[in-house]
């Protein structure tokens, strides 16, 4: 033995109750970090780290096969009729609709005392989904789909569910509703309107209360037969009947703007079609929904007012006739905006105007015509004998066409054609090309032309001749060769003024007012003619529909006297006396307004009364424009805004670089205005 070694031998050491009492240990500490965890997360002393979510890429979308299609749609109205149900059994308040369970007692008779445990549920059929092992047979046709599919009875049936009702009482406890209370909408956000072409059509006035009768006695004109028709029109076949003077007739019916009255009976049964200028109603009584104590001397209360009769529509195996249409949005197509002459628009641009188009020189020479718009272009003609085109929202020119000679009347547009007036005698058509014009027609007619274009469906008319050479010519759109013309002799007035235009009867106007029929084709019937009332010193104005009559027509004399008419007949509704001279006319829903020698006045369209008068200020030259709230007058110098119910100026600042020489038109929130050389194109807020 050496001196280095141990005098004993070291013990020997048990590895496996180490490794035991180890684990043992590493055990109890896990498990006391475990429950200090959990106890920890449970009462918030620590905040677990929120994954971040990591985007997945969507699967593609399966296409799902008719019976999953059908499944899903069954679902999806189960679904929202049990919450339509739910929602209408938690919130309704009254027993209404209210059934019983099949094993509650019936309910007890009236007075006597209802049954404490009786608990009313609601009745609702939903629709039942068959759910199995086997896929249920889909009801749609496999390439059908699912919006237009039509579910067989045996594919989905209904079954009834009671629901538990809400017991209503005085001791009932109001339910809480499940839900909250929807927040409130917010205020919608104004958005101006956009460029889109909107036909525009007024609303028409309803009599307050409705006024209805079955029928109205009547007799014919006294001097002369009357004609009638199969149809409410002289484009129907005229019948072979004709009535005799003073035949008594019942009238069942008319037309929307009462142009033509359905009577009856030729031969105790066949119903016709007459004009209500060819007839006199009278002798009827008061109409059982007239309200008490009315004046029935008033127009308003009129008992033989044929606007009391119901609307008769055109027998179905006739062909409807065409009907007029509104100007597009955003176009100015003739002299006074539409064919009767009301220049009521459907917006007016809201001041303050500012000069848009700056001092872009255009012609060399002055724009001696009125302006039109179609679409793109504004359109007048010049000194230098051409048509320009200029672009409506920047100014600059898209065309001109060279006519060789100077026109003052303003271009009429219609269907995207454009007829001009001009050297006296002719008339040029041109069709806008974009960059160019093409030539349509240019037709010489027969005398001087003395009125703007006017147009009902493919008719165009036009007054040509002065003096007692004056007369009204209608000419084919297609053939501009194939004429008609009506005779109507001036001594009082030199040319005839704009014409207006009804349903189909034109409105001529100069020493008296002539309503002629337009079918120029079938003969010259002149319906009537105004008595007493002329010569005529305004545009006549025909509106449609009515405030005491189905349709009128408003005129101005050069006595300075406002008169309002029955458009269908003549009769004089009232007559306004201004005593100051009227040049133009126009009319909204309520008021007639009439401009001349510096003063704009609105006029009660109900009675003839006075609602206003407020000065313009320089020579008028164009206008009055209305809407139901604004007037718009332009002078040579400048744009007023009225305001259409006090009369109040809304805005005179705008004032033109150098005075007009023609009137101007207005384009949605666009006024353009002919100067010397240029067109101004001022722009307001729409």
């Amino acid at each position: 033995m050496s001196l280095t070694d141990p005098a004993y031998p070291p013990p020997q050491r048990n590895r496996t109750s180490t490794i035991l009492t180890i684990s043992i240990l590493v055990a109890f500490f896990l498990l006391i970090g475990l429950s200090w965890m959990v106890f920890a997360v449970q009462n918030g002393l620590v905040a677990l780290v929120t994954p971040t979510p990591t985007p997945t890429p969507r699967a593609a979308t399966p296409t799902p096969t008719p019976d999953v299609r059908a499944t899903h749609i069954a679902e999806d109205m189960l679904t929202q009729v049990a919450f339509a149900a739910t929602a209408i059994m938690r919130l309704t308040q009254t027993p209404s609709g209210v059934v019983l369970s099949p094993d509650s007692p019936l309910p007890p008779e009236p007075g006597q005392p209802t049954a404490p445990e009786t608990r009313p549920t609601q009745s609702v059929q939903l629709p039942l989904v068959a759910i199995g092992e086997a896929q249920p047979a889909s009801p749609l046709p496999p390439d059908q789909p699912p919006a237009e599919a039509q579910f067989p009875a045996e594919a989905l049936t209904a079954t009834a569910i009671f629901m538990p009702g809400v017991a209503v009482g005085e001791a009932a406890p109001t339910p809480t509703p499940p839900f909250l209370e929807p927040p409130p909408s917010p205020t919608p956000e104004f958005i101006p309107p956009t460029d889109t072409p909107t036909p525009f059509v007024a609303p028409p006035p309803t009599p307050t209360p409705f006024i209805s009768v079955q029928s109205l006695a009547a007799i014919t004109r006294a001097g002369a037969d009357t004609a009638v028709y199969i149809g409410p029109s002289t484009f129907y076949t005229r019948s072979e009947i004709t009535l005799p003077p003073n035949t008594q007739i019942q009238l069942r019916g008319r037309t929307l703007a009462g142009d033509w009255l359905f009577g009856c009976c030729i031969n105790n049964s066949q119903g016709f079609w007459v004009r209500p200028a060819y007839v006199t109603i009278g002798g009827n009584p008061v109409p059982p929904a007239f309200p008490p104590g009315v004046d029935l001397n008033s127009p308003q209360w009129d008992v033989n007012n044929p606007k009391w009769l119901p609307i008769i529509p055109v027998d179905g195996s006739l062909i409807p006739r065409p009907q007029p249409t509104s100007p597009p949005f955003g176009d100015f197509p003739l002299a006074r905006y539409d064919r009767g002459n009301t220049g009521r628009l459907p917006m007016l641009p809201r001041p303050p105007l500012f000069d848009a188009w700056g001092a872009l020189t255009h012609a060399g020479a002055a724009f001696r015509s009125p302006v039109a718009v179609m679409g793109p272009n504004v359109i007048a003609g010049n000194d230098d004998g051409q048509l320009y085109s200029l672009n409506r929202d920047v100014g600059s020119q898209r065309w001109r066409y060279g006519l060789g000679g100077v026109g003052a009347l303003a271009p009429a547009v219609n269907d995207g054609l454009i007829y001009f007036p001009y050297a006296g005698n002719r008339m040029v058509v041109v069709q806008d090309g974009g960059t160019f014009a093409n030539l349509v027609s240019n037709i010489d007619l027969p005398g001087l032309i003395t009125t703007s274009p006017t147009f009902l469906n493919d008719v165009v008319f036009l007054g040509v001749g002065e003096g007692g050479a004056a007369r009204l010519v209608a000419m084919k759109r297609d053939n501009l060769n194939d004429r008609r013309e009506v005779s109507l002799p001036l001594s009082s007035q030199p040319r005839l003024l704009q014409p207006a235009i009804g349903q189909e009867v034109i409105y001529a106007a100069g020493d008296k007012v002539w309503a002629i029929d337009v079918n120029l084709w079938s003969g010259i019937e002149v319906i009537w003619e105004s008595a007493n009332l002329g010569p005529i010193a305004a545009p006549p104005v025909y509106t449609f529909p009515g405030v005491i009559r189905t349709a009128e027509l408003y005129v101005a004399d050069v006595s300075g006297n406002l008169h309002a008419l029955d458009a269908n007949t003549g009769a004089r509704i009232w007559t306004y006396p201004s005593g100051a001279p009227i040049a133009m006319l126009a009319v909204n829903d309520s008021a007639v307004f009439a401009a001349g020698g510096g003063l704009l006045r609105a006029v009660s369209r109900q009675n003839g009364q006075l609602l206003w008068t407020a000065q313009t200020g320089g020579n008028l030259a164009g206008g009055p424009f209305v809407a139901n709230d604004r007037v718009l007058v332009i002078t040579q110098n400048g744009a007023v805004f009225y305001d259409a119910n006090s009369g109040a100026v809304l805005d005179a600042a705008t004032f033109f670089r150098s005075p007009l020489l023609a009137a101007p038109a207005v384009s949605q929130e666009w006024l353009f205005a002919p100067s010397n050389m240029s067109i101004f194109g001022y722009r307001g807020n729409p």
